[in-house]
């Protein structure tokens, strides 16, 4: 299959008006009528052959970068739905994919479609079948999108950029998601350093033209820090002034869900606006907090706020032990106890391991070794929905969490 995916584009959007479809199907006839339809439309940048739906996964995973158009097969697949669900985990959102298959069942049809697949087809193909397909998957409107994701501090100096950097870099890394971080502080916040990263005026040049926003004028402004993870900031002048247009971030991260399965918005403290339209974008919001008596009541508010949002998302409050831990700071149960909530997620000090991590703009260290990366892998986990890391304290906050969910 290593043909295949030397043919998958390297940079998405090299031709704004260009098809770039992606094959792997199971049978002879089908590749044929594929092959066919590639021909009869001239479809740039596409290729086709056979194979089964773990190597259509595989060649996703390694992809630096996603066609506009998948057509897998899932005629050999036994639990195609679970199958589809892991292909879900490695492609973007905003590629379209037809699944092709010899069920002609209607149950089989629906539960596709709430995965996000556009069209499903039964064999035998046709061209015409195939044609129509491809022309009525517009990957601007796909149904599949990514999530938002706030992170906000209690107060400065609780770890928000630690946490959400380490939550990105595992995200993209481990479990292979493609990651926009947004650093929101237009002055210069501290996650392009730590995820070693150039800091740019990207953000600011998108968040001032929004009416300018398209996929060309996104790609320039991000900074890759591998073929997964991607970071949009700033660093203005300080003596600089701007005035940002309501609901600007709102188009932005509707574009970056597009694009990304994961938008990790770190958010500056008391932002205004900007808070506002963040947490009405975001499926997630985590408050962070450390042991102190004022973090503790900023935390009760921002919750407050977060539960008013008419997108009702799902809010966690992160209890980081930011400074070594000393008798007259408020104690995790009193804590818990005066935000009124039970998903309350504790993260342990563990000074060294971030020391090295944030100075040399590296990932923390092995989860089996590191208690506060175990903690990320937790938090990580119950974004994805993996398997969660089995501690008593997050099996407890996890059947919380899950079963809010469940609720909703």
């Amino acid at each position: 299959m290593g043909a295949l995916e030397s043919n998958v584009l390297k940079r998405r959007g090299r031709s704004s008006g260009s098809e770039q479809l992606v094959a792997v199907v199971a049978d002879a006839s089908s590749e044929e009528v594929i092959r066919n339809v590639i021909l009869d439309r001239a479809i740039a940048n596409s290729h086709v052959a056979r194979g089964t739906l773990d190597e259509a996964i595989d060649i996703m995973k390694k992809a630096s970068e996603s066609p506009r158009h998948l057509i897998v097969d899932v005629s050999g697949s036994a639990m195609p739905i679970s199958d589809l669900m892991r292909l879900a985990e490695v492609v973007d959102p905003s590629v379209a994919v037809v699944v092709v298959g010899e069920r002609n069942d209607v149950g089989l049809y629906r539960s596709l479609l709430q995965l996000g697949v556009q069209e499903y087809l039964v064999k035998p193909l046709t061209v015409e079948l195939v044609r129509r397909a491809i022309d009525s998957t517009d990957p601007g409107a796909s149904a599949r999108t990514g999530k938002a994701i706030s992170f906000v501090g209690a107060r400065g100096g609780v770890g928000t950029t630690t946490i959400a950097t380490a939550l990105a870099r595992h995200l993209a890394g481990t479990t292979r998601r493609r990651v926009a971080y947004v650093d929101l502080d237009p002055y210069g916040g501290a996650a392009a350093s730590m995820l070693d990263v150039a800091n740019t005026s990207g953000l600011m040049e998108l968040m001032l033209n929004t009416q300018r926003l398209d996929q060309q004028l996104l790609h320039q402004a991000l900074v890759a820090h591998d073929d997964r993870l991607f970071v949009l900031a700033s660093e203005l002048p300080y003596n600089s002034d701007f005035a940002l247009r309501h609901g600007a971030l709102t188009e932005l991260v509707a574009m970056l869900k597009r694009h990304f399965h994961y938008i990790l918005l770190d958010l500056p403290q008391r932002a205004g606006g900007l808070v506002e339209e963040a947490f009405d974008a975001s499926a997630m919001i985590h408050v962070v907090a450390d042991h102190s008596v004022h973090a503790t009541r900023e935390a009760a508010r921002l919750c407050r706020f977060a539960e008013g949002r008419d997108s009702n998302p799902s809010i966690v409050v992160l209890l980081n032990e930011a400074r070594q831990p000393v008798a007259g700071r408020v104690q995790a149960a009193d804590f818990t106890s005066a935000l009124g909530r039970g998903s309350v997620h504790p993260l342990p000090y563990e000074p060294q391991t971030l020391a090295i991590a944030e100075s040399l703009g590296e990932a923390l260290g092995d989860p089996n070794r590191s208690s506060f990366a175990r903690a990320i892998v937790s938090l990580s986990n119950a974004i994805t929905g993996s398997e969660p890391v089995a501690t008593a304290s997050s099996k407890r906050w996890y059947a919380r969490l899950f079963a809010k969910r469940r609720a909703r």
